[in-house]
């Protein structure tokens, strides 16, 4: 199965756990593809580099690289497109 996670579902799963990681895990063990633009996780990055997540990555032992890094072993990069969905909340989430 191949699939798309938004930023807030990457955020859950590499800072809290939770269902969220499950997808993570699933990744891991190669059971999904996990796909990602360039623009999805450049949204990605700069999101964790916000000072509110810089207390939860410490208290993890790990520092924002290390998150990085987790995070791109388990992506496939594509090229960026955009979706027609205008039932969508937020007009960001069209990019993929």
């Amino acid at each position: 199965m191949r699939i798309v996670v938004d930023v807030n579902i990457w955020i859950s799963a590499l800072l809290w756990g939770g269902v969220p990681d499950k997808v993570v895990i699933l990744a891991q063990e190669q059971t999904i593809t996990i796909f990602a633009s360039d623009a999805l996780f450049l949204e990605l990055e700069t999101t964790l580099r916000r000072p509110k997540f810089q207390s939860k990555i410490q208290s993890l032992n790990l520092n924002l690289e290390d998150v990085i890094n987790a995070t791109k072993d388990v992506l496939e990069f594509c090229p960026t497109i955009s979706v027609d969905a205008p039932q969508l909340r937020d007009p960001k989430d069209t990019v993929v």
